[in-house]
């Protein structure tokens, strides 16, 4: 395949739905490691386990930026079934819906169980639930904690979609081409990082992390920039195959730059012109690891098997649900005589267990299958009785629908 052709639109790049089911379940195990490591979260053990934050760390670099990209992808091939009108209704329908329904109902008995930890007083979760509606959160109850993710996913589609209209056009669509065919040199896809370093210097340090949406500069544009690349990239063979030829090189790139973001306080000149260099490493280092899985997906991940297939749709429902999970069963088990590690593996464990018996009920009912974003029952039976296997415009945000 020559770098300035797209990838086709027909077949389906099972190396992103492989990275992102990896990347949910990852976060099980992240989200449960946030009730130890001694970082802030809405339940948390009083001994912490130090050894987590080197893993944790790593993981928070670039897991959810990935996850943005991925969704990029997504929208590339999913403008290519679908008018702009027919996408902007399909994003509230399988984004909306479920991130209403999520705060209304599922995020509930995570404040109330963080409530609770916290010496708050209720007799139950129906009598703690005409509070949630009190105010909005830090201040107030009313919150969507995790669901962030659907809430940025659903504006950044809306709010780029009349560029994507443009970059449908002949004109911008040539000049895709001829972006795929630079990318194909060696080390330019690195490039892409300096927009990441700009925002990371001129916006971290003013706007802190809330995922509030109306306050969060430095996420948003850092995340937006990120789902763009997305949308750019994902049709570009150039980048794929470059991404999988250097692959070696971003990694090396990769364990560099977190060796040197983790350790580099040790360092006196580290700390000169306001963290400055600390920003630009840990854009670097953010952008080498998304460069390393899309590198060694496309190599080694890119087939199909009856797991991912099933994966692909149980992954939305168990992101909307896994953190309530975890926080009910986190703050039973926090109460247990035992080590870290065994709490550890007992709420991870759980949570996925419990979590996927919830998605078994969820998928029999058609009412519960479009609550979690997911498409009607007999859609869906349709949808797998045809084969229907696409590309990666199947990797939409968040919904993965046809």
């Amino acid at each position: 395949m020559s770098p300035t052709t797209a990838l086709p639109t027909a077949a389906r790049r099972y190396d992103l739905d492989w990275l992102r089911v990896l990347a949910f379940a990852l976060l099980i195990l992240y989200h449960t490691g946030l009730v130890f490591v001694g970082w802030k979260f809405h339940i948390m053990s009083h001994t912490t386990s130090p050894a987590l934050e080197l893993p944790m760390e790593f993981l928070n670099q670039w897991r959810m930026p990935l996850l943005f990209v991925i969704s990029g992808v997504g929208v590339t091939f999913a403008l290519n079934r679908r008018t702009a009108g027919q996408f902007a209704g399909e994003r509230a329908q399988r984004l909306l819906l479920p991130l209403i329904f999520g705060m209304c109902v599922v995020v509930v008995p995570q404040v109330y169980y963080q409530r609770l930890s916290e010496g708050a007083h209720y007799t139950s979760l129906l009598d703690f639930y005409p509070h949630y509606f009190n105010g909005a959160a830090p201040k107030g109850n009313f919150t969507w904690n995790h669901l962030w993710f659907i809430a940025y996913l659903l504006v950044f589609s809306l709010l780029s979609l009349p560029l994507f209209v443009q970059l449908r056009k002949p004109a911008a669509q040539a000049a895709l081409a001829r972006l795929g065919q630079w990318l194909s040199r060696s080390g330019v896809v690195l490039l892409f990082a300096l927009p990441l370093i700009i925002i990371q210097l001129t916006l971290r340090s003013y706007w802190p992390d809330t995922r509030n949406l109306v306050h969060d500069w430095f996420n948003f544009a850092f995340y937006l920039t990120l789902f763009l690349y997305g949308y750019l990239l994902g049709p570009l063979a150039g980048f794929w195959q470059a991404a999988e030829r250097q692959r070696y090189l971003f990694l090396a790139l990769g364990l560099a730059a977190f060796c040197f973001y983790y350790w580099g306080d040790d360092y006196y000149y580290y700390s000169l012109i306001g963290g400055a260099i600390k920003r630009v490493v840990q854009a670097f280092n953010c952008w080498c690891w998304i460069l390393v899985c899309v590198g060694f997906g496309r190599r080694y991940l890119n087939r199909n098997s009856p797991l991912l297939q099933r994966a692909n749709e149980a992954v939305y429902p168990f992101y909307i649900l896994h953190q309530t999970v975890l926080i009910v069963l986190g703050y039973y088990v926090l109460q247990l005589h035992a080590t870290n590690a065994a709490k550890f593996l007992i709420t991870a464990l759980g949570t996925f267990g419990f979590t996927l018996l919830l998605y078994l009920v969820i998928e029999r009912f058609t009412v519960l299958r479009v609550l979690f974003g997911l498409k009607p029952l007999a859609r869906a039976k349709a949808t797998a009785g045809a084969h229907r296997l696409t590309g990666p415009g199947n990797v939409e945000p968040m919904a993965f629908a046809e």
